[in-house]
Order: C-alpha cells, then sequence, then structure tokens
C-alpha cells in the first residue's frame, strides 16, 4: 500500500470536476535535504562483514588484500576497488531514497493547491474498493486479516483510518494531475502507453485493454504519470531552479 499512486482505483467518474481548481499553476517548490555522504568508517564497516564471515584465514580488515579480491568479487582487482564499489552501491542506493522522498514531497506540494472537497460518498466508495483489493491480496498470500494487523502493528480500527486516509489521498492526487493536464494539454497515444505503464509483456498488456474496453482507463493513469514526470523534473528544489537543459518547455505558468 504504497503513498505515491496515480493509478485509477480512486475512481473520479462520478466527482463534478467543476467543484474543483488549483490556487497555483506554476512550478511545485520543494525542500529536499542534503544527501548524507558515506565515510570510511562507514565503508570499514562494510568490510567488517566480510571480515567477520571470511573464516580463520581472514581475521583483520587488513587481511583482505588484493588475492582475497580477485577469488571473491568477480570484476574487482583491488580493496580500493571494493571500497569504491561500496561507495558507488551507496550512492545508487541514497538517490533512489532520494527520488522516492522527491516524488512525494511534490505530490504533497500539489495537493496543498487543490480547492474543493471530495464527497463522503465517493471517499467512501473508494475506502470500500481498497479493503476488498486488500482482502484479495491477503488471501493470495494465505494470511487472515488478523495475521496481516499483527505484522503491521495496527488495530482494526487504525487499519480503517489508514484506508480513509490514503483513499482521500488518492483522489484528491488524481484530480490536481487531471486538471494539470487540462491546463498542459497533456495528451499519451496508444503507442505511448507502455512507456508510462510498465508490463512484463506489453504487447499482451495492450491486447488484454483492448479486450477489457480499458483503453481509455489506461491513458488516463498514463497522462497522469506523465503529468507527474513533468511535475518533478521541473520542481524548484531549495530555492534552485533546474537546469536550463529543462528548455523552452519549462514552466506551468497560467495560461502557459
Amino acid at each position: 500500500m504504497g503513498r505515491v499512486t496515480m493509478s485509477d482505483s480512486a475512481e473520479l467518474k462520478n466527482l463534478d470536476m467543476a467543484d474543483f481548481k488549483l490556487n497555483d499553476y506554476d512550478n511545485i517548490r520543494i525542500e529536499m535535504p542534503e544527501p548524507p555522504s558515506i565515510t570510511e568508517e562507514d565503508i570499514d564497516a562494510q568490510l567488517f562483514e566480510y571480515v567477520i564471515s571470511g573464516g580463520k584465514q581472514i581475521q583483520s580488515i587488513a587481511d583482505l588484500d588484493d588475492e582475497w579480491v580477485r577469488g571473491n568479487f568477480d570484476g574487482l582487482e583491488t580493496v580500493q576497488d571494493v571500497r569504491q564499489s561500496i561507495k558507488d552501491q551507496y550512492d545508487k542506493e541514497m538517490e533512489y531514497q532520494l527520488n522516492d522522498v522527491k516524488l512525494q514531497n511534490c505530490c504533497e506540494a500539489l495537493i496543498d493547491r487543490l480547492e474543493g472537497e471530495v464527497p463522503e460518498d465517493i471517499i467512501q466508495n473508494n475506502v470500500d474498493f481498497m479493503r476488498e483489493n486488500n482482502q484479495r491480496l491477503l488471501d493470495g498470500m494465505h494470511m487472515s486479516f488478523e495475521q496481516f494487523l499483527r505484522e503491521e502493528h495496527m488495530t482494526a480500527d487504525q487499519y480503517e483510518a489508514k484506508l480513509r486516509d490514503e483513499a482521500i489521498y488518492q483522489l484528491k492526487l488524481n484530480v490536481t494531475l487531471d486538471l494539470m493536464a487540462d491546463v498542459l494539454g497533456t495528451q499519451v497515444g496508444n503507442h505511448e502507453l507502455t512507456e508510462y505503464l510498465s508490463a512484463p509483456d506489453p504487447e499482451a498488456f495492450l491486447a488484454e485493454i483492448r479486450e477489457k474496453d480499458q483503453v481509455e482507463n489506461a491513458r488516463r493513469a498514463a497522462v497522469r504519470i506523465k503529468v507527474m514526470r513533468r511535475i518533478v523534473d521541473t520542481a524548484i528544489v531549495n530555492g534552485v531552479l533546474p537546469g536550463a537543459e529543462q528548455s523552452d518547455d519549462f514552466g506551468f505558468v497560467m495560461g502557459r
């Protein structure tokens, strides 16, 4: 149950979009933390894990020599290569984490611009849908609802409150993205659907949505993702504009 979603599980067909507007169409502004750098001590700690698992012949980090590296790591030659590999992996994981934080912050900043309230009956319909969908997932894992609550350290009331929060969040996010898509004139052709909606077998996915008459629902979800990518790419982070490579298409100013 991820916090960010642009799927059509949050159904909007009974909403009157005329009841909603955004109070700002300019670039999203967010604050982001400075990513912590990995230290030599952190790298030593990772190397020490190799010491622990290295058997009797490895007693300390000093015993990790180039010969040991070549015997244990494909493509690496020296201890320095291992140290650099640890740093590169850390940087990659940190980049993924910061990208997730940036996306979340952009979504929340976008929702904050929304004016208008989602009717209670639509919220409840989405809560019911999410509850039923989650139950199907639990059934597929042969897990009882009670076991799920224990593992998540939640009461039934807390679970219901979380479902409601998620439903409201998803509905508002989808409304804001639909409003932005209208202003930007964002479109997604059939040939682009699998660019925005990942599928293990793109051809089978396209055939399935055609057979189930779900092409327009898929297109709506793809448009939301396309808009969200643009919002994230053009966000003003810590007061700094995106690079000049964002080009003439930069900006969401009203009337563009």
